[in-house]
């Protein structure tokens, strides 16, 4: 039982207290609790071990989700701790994403536009007013421009975008197994191409759509966390109980959903990485697969980092005890 007026503050290892000023009552009460809860008690003060609430372990205080103990620790901790994590972790994920279209994406775009024909146009389902090729650049996006359907630009960029006679057509490196997708244009649909026109829409409207996309990969990602810990409750339920632990259905879905965090990090990192051209695409495509496996890691092997469902046995019940 914890005094008030004897608590001094908290050290290294848990709650000191000075058994000088307190009352007859509370100092008797402090000598008889302190045999039963292993207090560390010298000839000026005690030290309590801070117990967490389920009274078999020292209290983990939930901040970090690297380890398996710092992942079950969120399954004690409470709802705005998880969800302060789950935001701060989401920040960083979609900060690194907008980092990746600012500096690999947007400036392609802005030169493909720079480079249209004055009179480039989209009109009665056909490009119009361009009559020669043109392509812009990098590893990570190209955008070309066939005025013929004889014109062929190969596989430059990770990621291809075609303004063909007739259709749109997206491909990446991956098109001899996946193929490339084709978007027919409108026959009812105009539009004006010119660099006049959308030169000045995208540099207006550049800053609105990473901030966009930035949103959106946090909106997306506490949306994906929410549902897959539905799904990873139940194992890890189920794993606890294997291993004689304690954990709610509460519990089981917290520690569901942080078990996806330290994956969504090394998502974030394979983003720097890809994006500094450390690794190619299918390093990033390997790491994106890896970030999955990483959440079912963290959810088989956390459950054993909870609490004791029983408490740990300090004697062997089959043998007999000391003589005193």
């Amino acid at each position: 039982m914890v005094y008030p007026s004897v608590r001094q503050g908290l050290g290294a290892k848990g709650y000191r207290y000075s058994r000088g000023p307190a009352k007859a009552a509370q100092i008797w009460a402090i000598r008889i609790t302190r045999k039963t809860q292993n207090w560390q008690c010298s000839r000026s003060l005690c030290i309590v071990p801070n117990v967490s609430k389920y009274g078999d372990k020292p209290a983990v205080v939930a901040w970090q989700p690297f380890t398996f103990g710092g992942v079950a620790a969120f399954a004690r901790s409470g709802w705005l701790r998880l969800f302060g994590a789950q935001i701060i972790v989401a920040a960083i994920v979609s900060g690194s994403v907008v980092w990746f279209l600012w500096r690999n994406y947007s400036p392609i775009i802005t030169q493909g536009l720079e480079k249209m024909p004055p009179r480039a146009m989209v009109s009665g389902g056909r490009l119009q007013g361009i009559s020669n090729a043109q392509i812009s650049e990098n590893r990570f996006l190209a955008i070309a421009v066939a005025p013929g359907p004889a014109v062929d630009f190969g596989q430059s960029a990770d990621l291809q975008i075609e303004l063909r006679k007739s259709n749109l057509r997206l491909s990446s490196i991956f098109r001899s197994l996946l193929g490339s997708f084709e978007f027919a244009y409108g026959p009812d649909e105009k539009l004006d191409l010119g660099p006049e026109n959308l030169a000045p829409w995208w540099g207006a409207w550049r800053p609105v759509f990473l901030a966009g996309a930035g949103v959106g990969t946090g909106l997306l990602l506490l949306a994906l966390w929410a549902g897959l810990a539905s799904l990873y409750a139940a194992p890890a339920k189920f794993i606890a109980w294997l291993m004689d632990r304690k954990l709610s259905w509460g519990d089981a879905w917290r520690l569901g959903s942080a078990a996806l965090m330290p994956g969504a990090l090394l998502l974030s990192v394979s983003v720097v990485l890809y994006g500094w051209r450390v690794l190619d695409l299918v390093g990033f495509v390997s790491l994106v697969c890896a970030h999955f496996l990483t959440g079912w890691m963290y959810v088989a092997f956390s459950p054993g980092f909870a609490p004791r469902l029983f408490p740990a046995a300090t004697q062997n019940p089959f043998t007999l005890p000391p003589r005193t």
